[in-house]
């Protein structure tokens, strides 16, 4: 494809910013009477401390250390400095000294923490080691401790603590995840998510395959708007960025054991050691948690429980002084009860038809075992390679390989009549490799470029199974799917419309489809940040994409034609229209995405940023039985503008980020019946349109306690005309999943009862208001179901205990939803399409207790 002028442009700007950079190190490098600083920090019980800033003030030189607490300053005029090394937390220390012609000296330095403070945090979103409060992006990141603190191991409850974050968790096999208004769950092989999910710089963001358990993190960081230059296609609008602990040089361990009610049982921890003294560790964590289903099923088990089993094995190896070689390899099972996909429209014996009270689900017409569940598993190997090259210089090297095989069983029509019985069989497999070549300088020039290549395999098999003679109610509006007694409608047979004469309907039948996506890509990049002045810093970055991909859909007949078939177009089947073998189309792609930002520096303490940048969901063909559609890439440009600092020596840190979003070419996942056939795809559903303001803020308050607490407000609805000028069908409708207003506050209270014992409290607490679980934005005025959509709702979480032993020890209890707040976390669903919407339930009162120790 032919590069545009203006690209060519951009791209030899970028060359020349990195040849100035390469140029100016090469030259001073070349100055006889200059030394050098190099030298690790540390805390005062020696762990390493990433992120802390190193000043030589009369040069006003300085730089950050990398991961593991080391620093180097180069090309320093020979002679005495004083050396000042600043962290969040810790007390700034101010050191003497002197520099040699021709010579690096070492210097370490250890930091003591501050009485009342807040605790550093630093992230690696640029591809390089900054404090949070230097990155120029909308970016929330919280680290393993908060996330043990507040009993997170799961991405919806993160969400609740991320403002622009939203994660619906129907089940592991269908997430939702939504940024700024942008949902995506769809589970189609052949659709590329908006939202890009990574471990370790690796993807993991195919809808069946991203749910992960969060233990034994070192942090989580979310990076809102369009962030492709920086993780790839699919990063539309936004990144969740999971990052593991690593294997380190120390021998240590931690367990948690713990119960609760719902028959819950609960394990997690980890075991590291050196295998070969500093050279090589090792470590082991893992995590299981079984949970009851905390709703009544009359006609089987109970639903909405958990089973997860996940398990992790890490190394790393220093095969040299400049060398990091971490090798990584996870395993995930889920194994829970299926999900209660409740219809308000039908009311259980002894029950109601509300949502949170007991169901009836079932039987399934065709299989003797129709119990509803989830078997899932994910499995992945990762390998990272991080090698310092000559001067400012290092290449990074990301090698990933995942594999997921998940199976659902649900009841569509969430009532006890056998009609609509669906699984899904969904599985993939992919592997990515990505060379990235950094220069990292303390003058004017930082920036990385690299390669990447992406490819996957993958599959969505959905069976559909049901009793011809009860689905008929669903589809004749003049039929009652229960008669007076609650029983289900049973219609033996039909007439005819031809001759009169009636035609049996089956008690069983079943069909199914499915789709297969298959894609191959590579991708280049390169992002830089040039700095002006002492106070003004420029970024750019731009990505190009090439794809080849391939969609393609197959319906199996049903061994036994259908008898409702004829008359709903479908025939042999019933629902899904015949292929008559596999359809394919391949088509290939090819796209540019980046970002502009302008960063300045008000004071060592706040700075303000804005950004423009280009986001892009890849296209997506769509084969089904009547042929193929190429839908155009999705489209979305960003303006932000932001606002970071720290006031009160420290104690307290704040951001502020005001945005619009304006979509083009808009994809939508729909599910319906057409003239009796039932259609899942995605459309095009034209321009779109978002404007929000978010904001954060934790602080140290007095010694033993912390705070914290955010706001997020977007309005996203679909414009009045689409890129034509012609009216949209969903003009001035909501996005789906996206509260106007949410807010979430907590506290961290410790006190000391002895010397070696403190007692702890956390309170925290969610709120979201109003939002649709559908673009619709469905009411149901004249219908007895309640509307597709949420009302506002909180929930308040305590949390509290007691530490003895230094610490080692701890026993604690949680209540979470302490008020017992009913809420959903789906409606509408495949049952929607047929008539039937269905519900969701929250999960009531959960209550538990730990105990926890480490070594």
């Amino acid at each position: 494809m032919p590069i545009a002028p203006q690209i060519r442009q951009k791209l030899l700007v970028f060359a020349l910013l990195f040849l100035f950079g390469f140029v100016d190190t090469a030259f001073v490098l070349a100055q006889p009477a200059s030394g050098g600083l190099s030298g690790q920090v540390t805390t005062n019980t020696g762990e390493a401390l990433p992120g802390a800033t190193i000043q030589v003030a009369d040069l006003e030189l300085g730089t950050s250390t990398d991961q593991d607490g080391r620093f180097e300053l180069r090309n320093i005029p020979a002679g005495e400095y004083a050396l000042t090394v600043r962290f969040i937390g810790y007390q700034t220390i101010e050191e003497s000294v002197t520099v040699p012609a021709g010579e690096t000296v070492s210097v370490d330095v250890a930091l003591s923490p501050r009485r009342v403070a807040l605790e550093g945090l630093v992230v690696t979103s640029q591809k390089r080691v900054e404090r949070i409060q230097d990155v120029p992006v909308a970016i929330t990141a919280y680290n393993g401790d908060f996330l043990e603190d507040l009993g997170i191991s799961e991405a919806d409850d993160l969400s609740a603590y991320v403002p622009g974050l939203e994660v619906q968790l129907q089940s592991p096999n269908n997430p939702g995840f939504v940024v700024r208004g942008i949902t995506s769950d769809n589970g189609d092989s052949r659709v590329e998510p908006r939202v890009s999910v990574f471990k370790d710089g690796v993807s993991i963001s195919k809808s069946r395959g991203s749910v992960v358990e969060l233990y034994d993190l070192e942090r989580v960081e979310v990076l809102k708007g369009p962030q492709g230059t920086l993780f790839g296609r699919g990063a539309q609008i936004g990144a969740l960025h999971i990052i593991q602990n690593k294997a380190r040089n120390e021998t240590s361990g931690r367990f948690e054991l713990g119960t609760g009610n719902f028959g819950e049982r609960y394990a997690t921890g980890h075991v590291n050691a050196p295998i070969i003294e500093d050279r090589l560790f090792g470590r082991v964590a893992a995590f299981y948690q079984k949970r009851d289903g905390y709703l009544e099923n009359r006609t089987g088990d109970d639903l909405n429980g958990k089973e997860t089993f996940a398990i992790r094995g890490l190394t790393r190896w220093l095969p040299t002084s400049s060398t990091v070689i971490d090798a990584i390899v996870n395993y995930q099972q889920d194994t829970p009860p299926g999900v209660s996909f409740k219809s308000t429209a039908y009311s259980p014996e002894n029950s109601t038809s509300d949502p949170n009270d007991p169901a009836a689900l079932g039987p399934d017409p065709v299989l003797e075992d129709d119990d509803l569940f989830i078997d899932r598993s994910v499995w992945s190997a990762t390998l990272l390679i991080d090698q310092d090259l000559a001067g400012a210089w290092s290449l990074d090297a990301v090698t990933g390989y995942r594999a997921f095989d998940s199976l659902e069983r649900f009841d569509a029509d969430g009532t006890p009549a056998p009609v609509l019985q669906f699984d899904e069989d969904a599985e993939g497999q992919q592997f990515s490799q990505e060379l990235r070549v950094t220069y990292e300088d303390d003058g004017v020039f930082s920036g990385f470029a690299g390669a990447s290549v992406f490819w996957e395999d993958g599959s969505q098999r959905v069976p559909f199974r049901t009793d011809e003679r009860t689905f008929i109610a669903l589809l004749d509006p003049n039929i009652p799917l229960f008669g007076p007694g609650g029983e289900p409608t049973v219609v033996p047979a039909i007439p005819n419309p031809e001759t009169g004469a009636l035609i049996p309907l089956k008690e069983s039948h079943e069909e199914a489809f499915t789709n297969f996506g298959t894609t191959t890509a590579v991708e280049t990049f390169v992002d830089g940040t040039y700095r002006a002045t002492d106070h003004l810093s420029l970024t750019a970055g731009l990505r190009f994409t090439y794809e080849d991909v391939t969609g393609e859909y197959e319906v199996t007949n049903s061994e036994t034609p259908g008898t409702l078939g004829p008359l709903l177009g479908a025939s042999p089947n019933n629902l899904f229209a015949p292929t008559n073998g596999r359809i394919s189309e391949t088509e290939q792609f090819s796209s540019i995405v980046g970002r502009f930002i302008a960063d300045y520096s008000l004071s060592e303490a706040a700075n303000v940023f804005a950004s423009v940048s280009r986001g892009r969901r890849p296209n997506v063909i769509n084969v089904d039985a009547g042929g193929s559609t190429i839908l155009d890439n999705e489209i979305v440009w960003s303006y932000e503008t932001g606002v970071k600092g720290r006031v009160l020596s420290e104690r307290f840190e704040y951001e502020a980020n005001v945005f619009y979003y304006d979509y083009s070419n808009f994809q939508t996942s729909v599910t319906e019946l057409q003239d009796g056939e039932f259609v899942a795809e995605t459309r095009d559903s034209g321009a779109a349109s978002a404007i929000g303001f978010e904001t954060a803020v934790r602080g140290a308050v007095v010694e033993g306690l912390s705070a914290f607490g955010n706001y997020s407000y977007i309005d996203a609805t679909f414009d009045d005309e689409d890129e034509n000028g012609d009216p949209q069908e969903l003009a001035g409708n909501r996005f789906r999943l996206t509260p106007e207003h949410t807010f979430a506050v907590g506290l961290n209270l410790t006190v000391p009862v002895t010397d070696r014992t403190e007692a702890f409290l956390r309170p925290s607490y969610t709120f979201k208001s109003q939002f649709f679980f559908d673009e619709e934005n469905t009411v149901n005025a004249d219908n007895p179901n309640p509307p597709i959509a949420q009302d506002d709702y909180g929930l308040l979480n305590l949390r509290g205990g007691v530490r003895v032993f230094d610490g080692r020890v701890t026993v604690e209890g949680f209540v979470e939803n302490l008020l017992n707040e009913e809420y959903l976390i789906d409606a509408g669903n495949t049952g929607q399409a047929f008539g039937v919407p269905t519900y969701i339930a929250g999960p009531p009162r959960l209550i538990g207790v730990r105990l926890s120790g480490r070594f």
